[in-house]
């Protein structure tokens, strides 16, 4: 499966839109903070993430130094207004951080992030196997970004939480609140991870061979029913 996420607004609203062959759905991140309210509405389906704070040793700094993993940036995810699990930032020493998506039925996926040139990339795993891949492409116009999500076929049922991930992601990665910019934005960048192995660059050829980042994706949702 491949899921198409563009920023449609940007500066005072953030707001995108979210497509595959299978869903749609809108985006909204909040206006002012990267800590406000995430919302995912679709036709039945409506996802949201709210903030927690974490405990006030999270925030410790250096507490990796005593073998402790800081978990910030904590989201509790809701499905139709119901629990379903959590996503957070695990700091786990110098160079060493990735994020965790906990759902309530016991599945626990496992991100790890590398900028490599124009693109960013998210690695995505669940059992120590990669069953996903987020593409985002840092060159662009008025602060308005694109990701693509590409899902292993076994994994489709999970793509709206995935889909919620890379909005949870953006907000803290990417996003730009009330910049004064317009026009368009050419960027490369390079990380340093003791993760970066977790980035396999064949992944999406060997799993996805007809389609890259530029190539078309076929979306045959109707929009009017949402």
């Amino acid at each position: 499966m491949i899921v198409k996420i563009k920023q449609i607004h940007s500066n005072v609203k953030q707001q995108y839109d979210i497509e595959s062959d299978n869903f749609y759905f809108k985006g909204v991140l909040g206006n002012l903070s990267r800590l406000q309210t995430i919302t995912m509405s679709g036709a039945d389906t409506v996802i949201k993430g709210t903030y927690k704070i974490s405990p006030w040793y999270n925030y410790i700094p250096l507490l990796h130094l005593f073998g402790i993993t800081e978990k910030v940036r904590n989201f509790l995810l809701y499905k139709n207004e119901n629990f379903c699990g959590s996503v957070m930032l695990l700091k786990q020493g110098k160079y060493k951080s990735c994020y965790r998506m906990e759902l309530s039925d016991g599945k626990t996926f496992s991100f790890y992030c590398r900028s490599k040139g124009s693109f960013n990339y998210v690695s995505v795993y669940y059992d120590n196997i990669q069953i996903a891949l987020i593409e985002t492409y840092l060159c662009v116009t008025d602060f308005k970004y694109t990701h693509k999500l590409y899902i292993c076929d076994s994994f489709s049922a999970f793509a709206d939480f995935l889909s919620f991930f890379v909005l949870y992601y953006a907000g803290f990665t990417f996003t730009k609140r009330f910049h004064m910019q317009v026009g368009s934005t050419y960027a490369k960048s390079w990380s340093v991870s003791r993760y970066n192995s977790k980035y396999d660059e064949k992944w999406r050829e060997k799993n996805f061979p007809d389609d890259n980042f530029f190539g078309k994706t076929s979306l045959s949702v109707d929009k009017e029913k949402i």
